[in-house]
């Protein structure tokens, strides 16, 4: 089923370490959900079972381009950066910084918070809580670019149901090739703008993942935690019992 929505994908059919694979239509992961037309929304209702949206945006983003309202789905703001009291970030702030090297220790910083910082560990508890209740439907996650927000909270989803590394990369990674017509959009606006090249190429390293980021973001929960299991159930509330739920419900033989 051909979606139109920019990065948008369903984490349905990856297997994981013991060969059971996760359940289609359960786990959908995109951008911002911006200007759907009806049969785009009765593809997400009718042919994925859409029954939840969870927006991880701040509040002036969703005034800038608010999610499409569609019938009979719960829509759910849980604004992570704002319950990490985190500096509201534009894409003209990123070209700012002009340089590479400073976009990609920015970045670095953001994912740390997004595993450390206590208002992102509450904002992933309600998160978890959230996909452990929606038993029958699916749901759809995302932010404005579906990249780093969105990106964690897909790995984390995937190492918790036990899924090999190599997998969780290169979900991560689709990303760099989903976004890239908009990301060429978007930099032509400010060049249009007036932004300057060593700007533009900031920007553009900031519209983008690495691998090193998700590196980071491994060596990290390893170090503090050990396991991604531990790091859920010491900071998320995510014991044992709910992680057997959540492979229970997510994954099939």
């Amino acid at each position: 089923m051909n979606v139109q929505i920019t990065n948008f994908r369903d984490l349905g059919g990856i297997k994981n370490k013991e060969g059971k694979t996760i359940k289609s239509k359960k786990l959908l992961r995109s951008g911002h959900l911006v200007n759907l037309d009806e049969e785009t929304q009765r593809l997400l209702v009718e042919g994925f079972n859409l029954t939840r949206i969870i927006d991880f945006r701040r509040g002036f983003e969703i005034s800038e381009s608010p999610d499409t309202p569609i019938q009979e789905v719960e829509y759910v703001n849980l604004d992570l950066l704002g319950k990490m009291n985190a500096k509201n970030s534009s894409l003209a702030d990123f070209a700012k910084l002009k340089s590479i090297e400073a976009v990609d220790k920015h970045m670095l910083g953001v994912y740390e918070d997004l595993i450390l910082n206590p208002g992102a560990q509450e904002g992933f508890t309600e998160f978890m809580d959230y996909i452990l209740a929606n038993k029958e439907g699916a749901t759809i996650f995302h932010c404005f670019a579906g990249k780093d927000r969105t990106g964690y909270a897909s790995a984390l989803l995937l190492s918790l149901l036990d899924v090999e590394k190599e997998e969780i990369y290169k979900d991560f990674l689709i990303t760099n090739t989903e976004r890239k017509q908009a990301n060429d959009e978007l930099v032509q606006h400010f060049r249009e703008q007036g932004f300057n090249e060593e700007q533009l190429e900031s920007l553009a390293t900031a519209l983008y993942v690495k691998e090193e980021y998700l590196d980071h973001t491994f060596k990290l929960i390893e170090k503090q935690f050990g396991t991604a299991e531990n790091y859920a159930a010491e900071c998320l509330n995510f014991d044992q019992v709910k992680l057997a739920e959540l492979r229970n419900i997510y994954l099939t033989d």
